[in-house]
């Protein structure tokens, strides 16, 4: 297996049912959009994955949009999780957002999902960030999110902690989202996270 550039291929449905199987319509974007990022398939001669990324500006770090794969329980998210690993060999560390498992409303079934597909990252030396607030501000309602970040530079990925978090839930918002520190939905985050004053 081996990853490509999206638009590489002659015919990108089987990429786009991948996205839209995997994803919920309000987690989606339109599929056209994410072609303006960096968006890699996974293929053995058919699409088997779909990653989505976009530098977070000058930090030497990279947001992992989207990642998903065809087939569950085969393996193949390890395998395109490795390959977006050696695909970003350059920066040092990847962030990307998950669903609250603990927010309120939802069922069992898509709480256990939200779970397990933590799970599945953190037994990739993933970690959950403290951050408390952070949601994806281009919502009409939006819904509590977590931050995961993974190092891209070592095997295991210490505790993000301090101004080192701080940075990183900055660089997401500005360079992800396009909002500054003084942004209504940035400094609520900072606060409730308790890092407005470092």
């Amino acid at each position: 297996m081996k990853l490509v550039p999206a638009t590489s291929l002659p015919d990108l449905a089987q990429v786009r049912k991948i996205y839209e199987d995997g994803f919920s319509a309000r987690l989606r974007t339109p599929f056209e959009d994410l072609l303006a990022d960096r968006a890699l398939v996974l293929t053995d001669g058919s699409p088997r994955g779909f990653a989505v990324l976009r530098e977070l500006g000058p930090t030497g770090w990279v947001f992992l949009r989207y990642f998903v794969v065809g087939e569950r329980g085969r393996g193949l998210g390890a395998v395109l999780w490795d390959e977006v690993r050696r695909e970003m060999a350059g920066f040092t560390r990847i962030v990307y957002d998950v669903e609250d498992p603990a927010e309120d409303g939802i069922d069992e079934a898509e709480r256990t999902i939200r779970e397990r597909r933590i799970s599945f990252y953190t037994r990739l030396d993933a970690v959950l960030l403290p951050i408390k607030g952070y949601h994806q501000p281009n919502e009409d309602e939006p819904h509590p999110m977590l931050l995961m970040a993974a190092d891209l530079t070592q095997p295991q990925t210490a505790p993000i902690v301090g101004d080192d978090l701080r940075d990183t839930m900055l660089a997401v918002y500005r360079y992800r989202y396009g909002l500054t520190a003084t942004d209504p939905v940035v400094s609520d985050t900072l606060r409730a996270s308790g890092l407005s004053g470092t």
